[in-house]
């Protein structure tokens, strides 16, 4: 249970819930991370046919496990760092409660990873992502060369 407390927006009584809905050895009764996604109903729908993406729900899994997850993942929606970022960038594009869902699979594939290490929960820092990006941008800027004709692209 402390392990699973040093994640953001987890607080005692939500690692509690989420300990007796998931039991703490759960490395022994999913496989992945993914399994335990799609257990717990966190898993993103697929619904493709002929190359086309159609709109596929979520399943509807443990709900009380998943209300936990989802109620973390909207103590995370203004928080600086990793999780409510990725809560942020889903919000933009897909609206509020598709990045609650999001965010909840992003947390349960965190625990996943907890529990079967046994470690903490470690911060990645936001300056992190923004160098990258700072990066992309500038890779973006800059004509591109064709050696062959000796030209810029752009």
């Amino acid at each position: 249970m402390n392990l699973i407390d040093t994640i953001p927006g987890i607080d005692r009584s939500a690692a509690i819930t989420l300990l007796a809905e998931i039991t703490p050895r759960v490395a022994e009764y999913f496989s992945s991370d993914a399994k335990l996604a799609s257990w717990v109903g966190g898993a993103p729908g697929n619904n493709k046919s002929a190359g086309v993406k159609k709109a596929a729900r979520s399943l509807q899994g443990n709900k009380y496990a998943k209300g936990i997850l989802c109620q973390c993942a909207w103590a995370n929606c203004r928080s600086q760092n990793r999780i409510g970022a990725h809560f942020r960038r889903i919000r933009k594009r897909r609206g509020e409660q598709k990045a609650a869902v999001a965010t909840a699979h992003l947390i349960i594939r965190i625990v996943y990873a907890i529990l079967r290490d046994r470690v903490e929960y470690r911060l990645i820092e936001q300056t992190m992502f923004e160098d990258s990006t700072a990066k992309m941008a500038e890779r973006f800027k800059k004509p591109k060369v064709i050696p062959w004709c000796g030209g810029s692209f752009f």
